[in-house]
């Protein structure tokens, strides 16, 4: 089978300017899309898993039937308010915000060993009764 450029050219139609738009806008806009989507999967898992209508999620949202079906479809450019009202409702964070200002340093101190002030007392740990061969730590000991 040969490849017959005629004939492709004859079947092949060119693509419309409203899909090189719709094909434009995607690329320019696929980071949003892209969340857009995952949070519209999320909200398709609580609707599942919850048992409630577009609806009802609408009702609880405080916003139209309409709107929270586009919301579905995961198109929409979402505000932080709309973001809000969605983990208001669904009871989970959708979206965190990074804290550089926050230290993460931990500070840690070293262990310190030893016996407690009424072991030491007791008749059992009496200084007459340590022998050359008892082990009692020391901070030396313990840091090396």
């Amino acid at each position: 089978m040969t490849f017959n450029p005629e004939k492709l050219a004859a079947i092949a139609k060119p693509r419309s300017e409203e899909a090189k738009e719709k094909a434009r806008f995607r690329k320019e806009n696929r980071d949003w899309l892209r969340m857009s989507q995952e949070i519209a999967l999320c909200l398709h898992y609580y609707l599942r898993k919850t048992g409630l209508t577009q609806k009802e999620l609408a009702d609880k949202m405080g916003v139209s039937a309409v709107y929270a079906g586009k919301l579905l479809k995961g198109g929409e450019n979402l505000t932080l308010e709309t973001i809000c009202k969605i983990q208001k409702v669904i009871c989970e964070n959708l979206i965190t915000v990074a804290k550089p200002y926050v230290s993460t340093t931990v500070i840690s101190f070293p262990v310190r060993y030893g016996f407690s002030p009424n072991a030491i007392t007791s008749e059992r740990f009496s200084d007459n009764q340590l022998s050359q061969d008892t082990y009692v730590p020391t901070m030396a000991s313990l840091v090396a």
